[in-house]
């Protein structure tokens, strides 16, 4: 990638990160897209990564708060994040009278989490994968084709949608599975305090 490339864009603004060799610990710098591509803030996944989850710092100047950017660029951070496989929770601890933050937070779709003191923990957790449903699409498609061959339209749908719907199930529970190793977390996730 050139070094004038940028990462992650929006209409209104990009963020791209200082240093590509430590994505997770350097800061993303975060420019506007208009003119001189003046740099309004940063954000970073530095800190304490717990079992799947990792924090989440954004830091907007003064001028650029309350104009919706900050939100933008927390949406942008997290599906980034969510694009690594062994990253399910993306969590953000913000000071209680920081109204701003908090409902950057929440808009970006964060939900709070605790107490502590006067700070508050916010996270998001990815939507676990549902190839269940894809399958049974596939299934459908497959099994009018193969009834087609074997002039039997019921049969051939049967047997593709049964088969597909049993495929789509394994790879559900393979994944719920691989992302219980990973968080070492069943079901729902505990609540999670600032260290």
């Amino acid at each position: 990638m050139k070094k004038n490339d940028f990462w992650l864009k929006s209409d209104m603004i990009t963020i791209t990160p200082s240093n590509e060799e430590d994505l997770w610990e350097s800061d993303w710098i975060i420019a506007l897209k208009k003119g001189e591509k003046e740099q309004i803030g940063t954000a970073s996944f530095a800190g304490e990564k717990l079992l799947g989850a990792v924090p989440l710092k954004v830091e907007l100047s003064q001028i650029y708060r309350n104009r919706g950017l900050g939100t933008e660029v927390i949406k942008m951070m997290v599906n980034w994040a969510f694009l690594h496989r062994n990253i399910y929770e993306v969590i953000s601890w913000v000071e209680h009278e920081n109204d701003k933050g908090v409902n950057a937070l929440r808009k970006a779709g964060f939900v709070f989490r605790g107490k502590e003191g006067n700070t508050e923990t916010y996270s998001i957790i990815k939507a676990k994968t549902v190839w269940t449903g894809v399958y049974v699409v596939v299934g459908i498609i497959v099994g009018m084709i193969l009834g087609i061959v074997l002039n039997n339209v019921w049969l051939g749908f049967a047997v593709g949608l049964v088969s597909c719907l049993c495929l789509g199930a394994v790879m559900d529970s393979n994944a719920l599975k691989y992302r219980e190793s990973v968080t070492g977390k069943s079901g729902q996730y505990g609540k999670h305090s600032k260290k």
